[in-house]
């Protein structure tokens, strides 16, 4: 199984370091899932409506966005899930 590269800007990584180191587990595992297989059921992976930015859960109402570059997901933000709703 190959697993889909992923790209972590600068600014998340230091956002995600501020983090307790639970959430900072749940991020990481939350990753992993992507790279394996982004469809992933218990993902609840969608596209954010009207734009090319998909968020995958992380845990309870914890979410990461993300967008595809070629055939790599580029995270974007790790973010609550109440902050989505203002996206669409």
């Amino acid at each position: 199984m190959s697993l889909t590269p992923v790209r972590v800007p600068k600014r998340l990584k230091k956002k995600l370091a501020k983090k307790p180191p639970e959430m900072q587990k749940a991020v990481i595992a939350c990753i992993v899932q992507l790279r394996e297989d982004w469809t992933h059921p218990g993902l609840h992976s969608s596209k954010l409506g009207g734009t090319d930015i998909y968020h995958a859960k992380v845990s309870g109402g914890n979410r990461i966005t993300f967008f595809w570059e070629d055939d790599r997901i580029v995270l974007e933000n790790h973010c609550n899930h109440d902050i989505l709703k203002h996206v669409n």
